[in-house]
């Protein structure tokens, strides 16, 4: 960035920047008591009752996770409990393990293999009490897709995964790949693009997990994969795309089960069966023809369920209520053809009634128990209904029964399509709803690796004057005045150059450290009228919005970088209005996403917008 500084005449014209506020309108991503009234997937649907299932046709629950020694002692108390099957962990932690290594001596292989002797034994018992066992691991370090060398080792160890497991007895292999979630997206700082594209690099990866399913279904061609968690549009998806191909192409009788994590705490029911409708939606655009089919004939949506203990990072919640997780898991039932499962966060001794002492919750543990062992379904004949088809990954709009849409996002920083469920009512209403097929089809292109204009596709605001960092300990920086609000002439402001492809600001790109920080971002509207417009925008975290002298927008709801997330009815002068914006940072993802319409969220003639006054 250039520094460069603000005419006299800009900084009289932005004198007075604290006056008064104005209401920000609700938002459909934020409900609130007006316009778009609140929905959470967080809260349970009310008034639903539960009772026995009659279809005969429940999944079996499993749980994640058993150690050898865990499940040697206690599957019979499990399934007992109610547990149909188990993650088997500790053996094959991540996919640099070698699997014939863990005993300490990686000369034995085999029956000879002091880890396949303990284990056989526990899965042996377990498959003879009806319980499946899944031999698990995970994606820990990140994969080096253009090493050639490296990939023939990396076959070979699944390879080796697939003949362990096989010969265990075990019913299959569950692979997690979450844990190199940042190679998932196209701008991680691993990928430089020297060399190779983003096709290109999206065309590797399916071709690298190509080899990885083919040499694990050569081993092992009756086994049942099981693949955590769901990826949505990210590049984690072109790799369970690439399972379910070569399965199909093998018409592989165990099929391919997507096990999910974003319905860990979100226990509303509808929320839990529109989950499985729009990731069935997702398989379908990201699946060939005849691979989606066999998907629909052998394959799943397998709910998971995460029961105690704290989130560290915030993310899914704080733990469910009894009544929550009675909602939840009932849902979780009824659309598993095959499984739904329970993620036990390292507390499994409580889901057998052990270690009451450690227990603190003020619900009954008695009860959490209960639920497993009852599993009960929703009672109703609608649940039931549209629980059975989308149970068989049947497609068709389930928004009418429901009363949700599947709506597609544009996120940053990372520049990608994102997709959620929204409130069908509250997505018509807004003008969002307008952007789904312009943003469907961007987001497809960009799941290809096209090498797409999102700024030309979006009309999004990119030609910028920086002002920052300054300090927003413990988000005081939002409210405090720094100079780009009192004295802008005093302020060395910086012309920022985007790359002409990009439609979002990632202000930690280009601030250092970028946690407990603000920034300002100026800009300059002349319009040839008088003229009302629309400013639509999406920041992360607070934020707030100054249109010439006045305070327009005052957001102290922590966001995202997500595109018309907020729809500002305001009006401009002829001539020349500065724009300035304030986006305040505590962790992580630090930026926004600004475009100026008309009221159809179209471009204006006649209104310009640069960083000269």
């Amino acid at each position: 960035m250039k520094p460069i500084y603000v005419s006299r005449i800009a900084a009289l014209v932005l004198l007075g920047l604290c006056a008064a506020d104005a209401d920000l309108l609700d938002s459909p991503y934020k409900p609130g008591p007006g316009l778009y009234p609140r929905w959470t997937a967080k809260d349970a649907e009310p008034g639903l009752t539960y009772g026995p299932d009659t279809s005969g046709q429940l999944p079996k629950t499993l749980l994640y996770s058993v150690t050898v020694d865990e499940l040697a002692a206690e599957v019979e108390d499990w399934v007992e409990h109610g547990y149909g099957g188990f993650f088997l962990t500790g053996i094959a932690g991540e996919w640099s393990t070698d699997i014939w290594g863990v005993d300490g001596a990686p000369w034995t292989i085999g029956e000879s293999d002091a880890t396949f002797q303990k284990a056989s034994g526990a899965v042996a018992k377990a498959r003879a009490l009806g319980a499946d066992v899944f031999l698990t691991t995970a994606f820990s370090h990140p994969f080096e897709w253009f090493n050639d060398t490296a990939w023939q080792r990396i076959e070979h160890q699944f390879r080796q995964l697939a003949i362990f497991a096989r010969d265990l007895g075990c019913t299959g292999l569950a692979i997690d790949i979450e844990y190199v979630w940042q190679q998932y997206h196209f701008v991680w700082e691993g990928y430089d693009y020297n060399g190779y594209t983003r096709a290109g690099l999206v065309k590797k990866i399916r071709d690298r997990m190509t080899n990885v399913a083919t040499a694990m279904y050569d081993e092992f061609p009756g086994m049942v994969l099981l693949t955590l968690p769901e990826s949505s549009m990210s590049l984690g998806s072109h790799i369970q795309a690439a399972w379910i191909e070569v399965a199909a192409r093998r018409d592989a009788p165990g099929g391919v089960h997507l096990c999910t994590e974003y319905t860990y705490r979100r226990p509303n029911a509808r929320f839990m069966l529109g989950h499985a409708w729009m990731n069935t939606e997702l398989m379908h655009r990201q699946l060939s023809e005849s691979a989606f089919a066999y998907w629909q004939r052998t394959g799943s949506i397998a709910e998971g369920i995460w029961v105690f203990g704290d989130d560290p990072e915030d993310y899914h919640g704080t733990p469910p209520s009894l009544a929550e997780f009675r909602q939840a898991f009932a849902a979780s039932l009824m659309v598993g053809r095959k499984y739904n499962w329970i993620y036990s966060h390292n507390v499994r001794p409580w889901f057998l009634g052990r270690d009451r002492e450690k227990y603190s919750s003020a619900e009954p543990l008695d009860g959490y128990i209960d639920v497993v062992r009852k599993r009960e379904v929703i009672s109703g004949a609608q649940y039931t209904a549209t629980a059975a088809s989308l149970r068989t990954l049947q497609l068709r709009d389930y928004g009418p029964d429901l009363g949700l849409a599947i709506v597609p996002t544009f996120a940053g920083p990372r520049e990608e399509l994102e997709v959620n469920l929204m409130p069908a009512d509250v997505y018509q209403r807004s003008p969002i709803h307008r952007n789904r097929d312009t943003l469907f089809a961007l987001g497809f292109e960009i799941y290809q690796g096209k090498e797409v204009d999102a700024r030309d596709a979006l009309h999004t605001q990119m030609d910028w004057l920086f002002a920052g960092p300054f300090p927003n300990a413990d988000g005081e920086g939002h409210e405090k005045a720094y100079a780009p609000e009192v004295d802008p002439a005093k302020v060395e402001w910086q012309r920022f150059d985007a790359p002409t492809s990009q439609a979002t600001v990632n202000l930690a790109g280009m601030y250092q450290p970028s946690d407990d920080v603000c920034a300002y971002a100026l800009c300059y509207l002349r319009s040839d009228a008088k003229r009302d417009i629309q400013i639509r925008l999406g920041a992360n975290d607070t934020w707030k919005l100054w249109l010439g002298s006045k305070l327009v927008a005052d957001c102290h709801d922590v966001g995202r970088i997500v595109y018309d997330r907020e729809i500002l009815p305001l009006g401009i002068d002829q001539g020349v209005t500065p724009l300035l914006l304030k986006v305040c940072n505590q962790k992580k993802d630090w930026g926004f996403v600004l475009r100026i319409c008309d009221t159809e969220g179209k471009p204006i003639e006649g209104l310009t917008v640069s960083t000269q006054p």
